[in-house]
């Protein structure tokens, strides 16, 4: 009996001795601050396996939000980014330009300049992609021509830029008079005086822009993998003036007849001194992406503009007030202007080559006069990629 109270006594000493060496044992871990250990027992212990995410304030999630929405994460399953940080290339264009004048009663002059042809290198930069083309069918340089027409193109957006101040070289493609027509005798006659300026700045945006690339089919800075399409949305500002100066107009066709006076324009809604517009498009449109065969694409976009034009007539150098917009609003001023894009690649990620043909439309109208303009090149080219991106 008095051997079992001794062990009974005896494992109750060692509970209370092991109760204890807990105690200490947690004492030993933080000895600055008692409240620190109770807070540390009421806590449950910091995890060191999972990773600290540090909250960004507002402002920079909205900016990164903002860079987010004109680039792009790429589905690399459908596109495949760019292996090579610099590019040569070789391209020759071959250019297009029509301008068409009606009038009322049958009245029409159409005009265009001969086809240029043009060759130039190209040198890129990852994205950047600079280059310069000159004339190859004539190595005669007007100061009256400028023609500028290129496009900026990152994985989310695409930007047209053109400027064109031109005159020089227009001929007579097409001629009527009413009920007369004048072409057999008038066609390729050139024509003096006449003089086009035209500026345009629109913006196109992707929005399937993780699995269509534009880039694949138009500058060939990225491979399309898979088939892809994406709708795509855009605006702009666009800027159109003609000038031409009809006496000397005259005076060429009669020479040209002879002294016959029914190929002379008398129509007095044709017979303007200078005309201009400006415009506002909201663009939709769809592009998609073919792929046909191993490292080959076929690429097209089309998109339609719907515009609201204003004009001043032979004051088209002269600002035009929002009032006076306002005031002259009407719903005839409403066009409707395209794009069309076209390409077939073959890139094989080091070497491509291929060709891609990119037009334009711009329309100006009034109750008695119409001016229509279709422009733009056929581009066929051949680049090597170098210098593998680490």
């Amino acid at each position: 009996m008095m051997k079992r109270r001794l062990f009974a006594i005896y494992i109750i000493m060692c509970m209370t001795l092991g109760v204890y060496a807990q105690t200490d044992s947690v004492s030993v871990n933080d000895t600055t601050n008692t409240e620190v250990v109770a807070d540390s027992l009421a806590t449950p212990a910091y995890d060191v396996a999972t990773p600290y995410v540090e909250k960004k304030c507002w402002l920079g999630r909205a900016f990164k939000s903002f860079i987010g929405f004109f680039t792009s994460d790429p589905d690399t399953t459908f596109i495949e980014p760019q292996l090579y940080n610099f590019t040569v290339m070789a391209q020759t264009t071959l250019t297009d330009d029509y301008f068409t004048l009606r009038g009322e009663e049958k009245h029409v002059v159409d005009l265009a300049p001969s086809r240029k042809l043009k060759l130039g290198p190209f040198f890129g930069w990852r994205w950047l992609f600079l280059g310069y083309v000159f004339n190859v069918n004539t190595i005669q340089i007007s100061s009256h021509n400028l023609d500028i027409n290129t496009t900026l193109y990152t994985p989310a957006i695409a930007v047209d830029v053109i400027y064109r101040k031109l005159g020089d070289g227009y001929t007579l493609r097409f001629m009527r008079n009413g009920e007369f027509d004048a072409t057999d005798l008038m066609k390729g006659m050139e024509v003096d005086g006449l003089d086009i300026n035209i500026m345009s700045i629109n913006a196109y945006y992707v929005l399937n822009k993780r699995r269509y690339s534009h880039q694949a089919a138009f500058n060939q800075t990225n491979r399309q993998r898979h088939n892809a399409g994406s709708w795509i949305f855009g605006t702009g500002y666009n800027r159109c003036g003609v000038a031409m100066d009809w006496n000397a107009f005259k005076k060429q066709v009669k020479k040209k007849a002879k002294g016959d006076e029914r190929y002379l324009i008398n129509d007095s809604s044709l017979v303007f001194e200078k005309i201009s517009y400006r415009s506002i498009p909201l663009s939709v449109g769809y592009g998609y992406n073919l792929v046909f065969a191993k490292n080959w694409l076929l690429g097209a976009q089309a998109l339609g503009s719907f515009s609201y034009m204003w004009s001043r007539g032979d004051s088209y150098d002269q600002s035009i007030s929002i009032k006076e917009m306002v005031k002259d609003f009407r719903f005839s001023n409403f066009t409707f202007d395209g794009t069309l894009r076209l390409g077939l690649v073959w890139n094989n990620a080091k070497w491509f080559a291929g060709a891609s043909a990119i037009y334009h439309t711009y329309h100006y109208h009034q109750k008695k006069l119409r001016a229509d303009n279709i422009f733009g090149q056929l581009n066929i080219y051949v680049g090597y990629n170098f210098w593998r991106k680490k």
